[in-house]
């Protein structure tokens, strides 16, 4: 992604939190080799339709995009709000132009950036809008401006059909779109190119919450400004050697390993960092979906465990417990009161029908606090008090599924 950091610093007059302008941020996605016959389908509920749609996409089209195309960029966008669980719809601005350059297939970002409101985990670090709204449960910015900024070229040879048969010349749109949407909901990082020499981490010196994840052997984060000034040629030195996400969630599905992040030995502006390193999560891999480049022929019409783990990572709330094996998650029918809370939760359990325990899980993913709930049934108190303020996903076991809500702790 092209980095054309014009930030425009704004204050909210109804709020307490900052917002930044961050539609010059953007990631970019080109097109490599082909990959003819590489395909990672949709969940299986999404072909027959019965997949519950928890996060609504609105797509905003200019007139030039053409009716197959959106029709195919919904069908990735539906993708997305079969995972994602926010009361917030999302916004998604689209534009279809020519960008003069064969290989690059689109670029996106999220419009706004922000810091300091209601359920943000640390006020100093900035939340894309799509993540910020879906933490605190309602529209930050105007609900006529979008959240996410996504522009695709026009001159590409794309395949407009969703079946996952793409032939070998041309493709896929509904991958591309999918890929974008995942930038604009928050896996980017901040790092820009400053020179030849150096690179900068973080808006107006504060750090983007996928930053906090980064780390470079052995175990040194990129947000200790001790090891790495912004801007610095010892972060340089950091981005273009061994590059990993750290997130709980993302580890725990990559098998228990850290998971490789693209870092190439030249910093690839608007690619380097905010992408998985594709020479380990190969195409026709489920993890395919979030490297950097596309190939002709490849479909990928899933995120994939591990870009699911990040999101949750970052604080994205999904629809089903990335910490267990349970198949089933129902999410909206367990009963939380009040909400929000300060020292006690009730749970309406009448659809639980063995329950065991309650777990919280914070905003980043971690498991907070765990308590048993046997026995109680029709109801379960469960304590949140001495927990910082925020907002925290509720799990509660049923045998092969689980419940799962959100409470918001003030």
């Amino acid at each position: 992604m092209r980095y054309a950091l014009l930030l425009l610093l704004i204050c909210s007059t109804l709020r307490a939190q900052d917002a930044i302008d961050s539609s010059g941020h953007i990631i970019t996605c080109f097109t490599r080799d082909t990959a003819f016959g590489a395909f990672q389908p949709p969940r299986a509920e999404l072909l027959d339709g019965t997949a519950e749609i928890t996060t609504t996409f609105n797509l905003v089209f200019t007139d030039s995009v053409p009716e197959a195309a959106r029709r195919s960029m919904q069908f990735a966008a539906d993708i997305w709000g079969s995972y994602l669980q926010s009361d917030v719809p999302i916004r998604v601005e689209v534009d279809w132009r020519d960008e003069k350059d064969d290989r690059l297939l689109a670029s996106a970002g999220p419009s706004t950036i922000y810091r300091s409101f209601e359920g943000a985990v640390d006020p100093d670090v900035w939340y894309p809008v799509a993540l910020a709204e879906a933490i605190v449960g309602e529209d930050l910015n105007e609900t006529n401006e979008p959240d996410i900024n996504v522009v695709v070229n026009s001159t590409a040879n794309w395949n407009f059909s969703t079946d996952g048969r793409v032939p070998r010349n041309r493709i896929d749109l509904s991958t591309v779109f999918l890929h974008e949407l995942g930038h604009g909901l928050g896996f980017l990082s901040s790092i820009d190119s400053t020179s030849d020499t150096s690179v900068s981490i973080g808006f107006n010196n504060r750090f983007i919450i996928y930053d906090l994840f980064l780390e470079t052997p052995p175990g040194r984060s990129l947000v200790d400004a001790t090891q790495f000034p912004s801007p610095s040629p010892e972060l340089l030195a950091a981005v273009i050697e061994r590059l990993d996400f750290v997130g709980d969630s993302a580890v725990a599905k990559n098998n228990g390993k850290l998971v490789p992040l693209f870092a190439p030995e030249t910093f690839d502006v608007g690619s380097s960092v905010s992408h998985l390193d594709e020479t380990v999560y190969r195409a026709g891999r489920p993890n395919a979906l979030m490297t950097p480049s596309l190939a002709a022929g490849e479909a990928v019409h899933d995120p994939g465990p591990v870009t699911l783990g990040i999101l949750f990572d970052l604080g994205w709330p999904l629809r089903f417990d990335l910490s267990t094996a349970v198949p089933e998650i129902v999410a909206g029918r367990l009963g939380i009161y009040p909400n929000p809370a300060t020292d006690v939760v009730v749970l309406s359990l009448e659809e639980v029908l063995s329950p065991t325990v309650a777990i919280l899980y914070g905003a980043d993913g971690r498991e907070v606090r765990r308590q048993n709930i046997s026995g109680q049934f029709g109801q379960a108190r469960v304590a949140v008090d001495n927990l910082p303020p925020g907002l925290y996903t509720l799990f509660v076991p049923d045998g092969a599924r689980a419940f799962s809500g959100r409470v918001m702790v003030r």
